[in-house]
């Protein structure tokens, strides 16, 4: 409010000071300094906040995924693994997904997930979180093949052959990352079933038949992605850590860009990936573009992306360790309350959708979307129940349209700032 007040008097002395004295110019070239500094230090605060968040939200993304590790560990190692046993690891899977999403916002931002000149000159985001899959790569080398894990990382992006490329692809081999995991854990998941993936049970990890069996390769496939998943958010949450000397959290803060860069990550996020690939993709109504297809996380992928703006906007996140700050709302001036209903806007979702582990579904209510995603999707196309598709109409005519308007109001914003971001990478409608 003291800055904004500020402001006003600037503005009323910019208009009376024509041919006043000396003394009132340097009374009014005082106070524009003064708010220039306020608005300098207003950002520094949200850079603040925003770096904390960052380092705490991947510290718990990096936790969650070592306790995957270490029952993945004991999993594979065993002749007669259970069910019960597998699907532990699959609900420990989802529990380090719901942290991992809401850093998502991180993304664009020329920082280290996706700027290979912060991590050693390894690009991180195309080993952790590429999607769709060529499910008949992964199969092909847990049938025949080889698994290392240096194998598995360089395999990742390389060219697909054959006729299972995804949309014809030759460039998406993706063999390493949260989304072969899911495919290892799941396996594949039918067109408009009721559930994640059956295809794969426990009797698929056994080892009781050497280590050269598919069940074994399986195993070994499942512990090296996942050592490999947790090694490169290890990467991101130290590039964050305040108390690592030469970390990329002290250029971070200090940079005259980074806010700039952040507008530009949340537009081309929220206009690109989220509301853009990821939302539009799925209205053709096939299941290869559903975002968490085997496991039927996707609802719980879009909520918690929306989570993830919510926490910079407010300058809070709640995890293993609550933070606390200013938030992106307090610099948004006429774009926050827009802003702001568009995030409520993109989380109506209701979590319903897992089977291993009721305790991560909610009740629903009514003003949410509570069918299963994979029902849902290109539900204009096929017979769907009244809910299904009216759930269907919420998702493509309000949510979904929501978020992409995000990535436009940050344009606007940022616009007000003196920064133009441009539609590249965009999928706006």
């Amino acid at each position: 409010m003291f800055w904004k007040r500020i402001f006003t008097i600037v503005l009323t002395l910019g208009i009376s000071t024509i041919g006043c004295t000396k003394q009132d110019n340097n009374e009014a070239s005082l106070l524009v300094s003064l708010a220039v500094v306020g608005a300098s230090g207003n950002q520094a605060a949200f850079l603040e906040t925003y770096s904390q968040i960052a380092f705490q939200n991947y510290s718990d993304a990096y936790a969650d995924i070592v306790l995957m590790r270490e029952k993945v560990t004991i999993f594979t190692q065993k002749a007669s693994p259970t069910l019960s046993e597998l699907n532990e690891i699959r609900t420990l899977w989802r529990k380090a997904r719901r942290s991992y999403l809401q850093a998502e916002i991180f993304r664009f931002s020329q920082g280290p997930v996706d700027n290979p000149n912060l991590t050693g000159g390894v690009e991180l985001e195309p080993l952790m979180n590429s999607w769709p899959l060529d499910e008949g790569y992964i199969d092909t080398v847990v049938l025949t093949g080889t698994v290392t894990k240096q194998g598995l990382i360089d395999a990742n992006q390389g060219d697909c052959s054959g006729g299972t490329c995804p949309d014809g692809d030759t460039a998406k081999n993706i063999s390493v990352g949260w989304h072969a995991i899911e495919y290892i854990l799941w396996g594949v998941d039918a067109t408009n079933n009721s559930t994640p993936g059956t295809t794969i049970t426990q009797t698929n990890f056994t080892t009781a038949n050497g280590s050269g069996s598919t069940q074994a390769k399986r195993s070994a496939y499942l512990l090296y992605a996942t050592e490999i998943l947790e090694s490169h958010l290890l990467l991101i949450k130290n590039a964050w850590d305040p108390s690592l000397s030469g970390s990329y959290v002290q250029k971070f803060k200090s940079s005259s860009t980074s806010f700039e860069n952040i507008l530009r990550g949340i537009a081309k996020f929220a206009g690109g990936e989220w509301g853009g690939e990821r939302m539009t993709g799925v209205f053709g109504g096939d299941q290869e573009e559903e975002h968490s297809c085997f496991s039927d996380n996707t609802k719980a992928d879009f909520y918690y992306d929306a989570k993830g703006l919510e926490n910079i906007f407010n300058g809070t996140y709640i995890g293993s360790k609550t933070i606390t700050g200013y938030g992106l709302k307090n610099l948004l001036g006429k774009e926050t309350n827009y802003i702001k209903d568009r995030i409520t806007t993109a989380e109506q979702f209701c979590l319903n959708e897992f089977s291993e582990d009721t305790s991560l579904n909610q009740t629903c209510s009514g003003n949410l979307i509570s069918s299963r995603f994979d029902r849902m999707i290109g539900t204009v196309n096929v017979s769907g129940s009244a809910t299904e598709n009216a759930d269907y109409q919420l998702f493509r005519y309000q949510i979904q349209p929501a978020v992409q308007e995000i990535a436009k109001s940050m344009q606007r914003t940022a616009a007000s700032f003196g920064v133009s971001i441009g539609d590249d990478g965009l999928v706006l409608e």
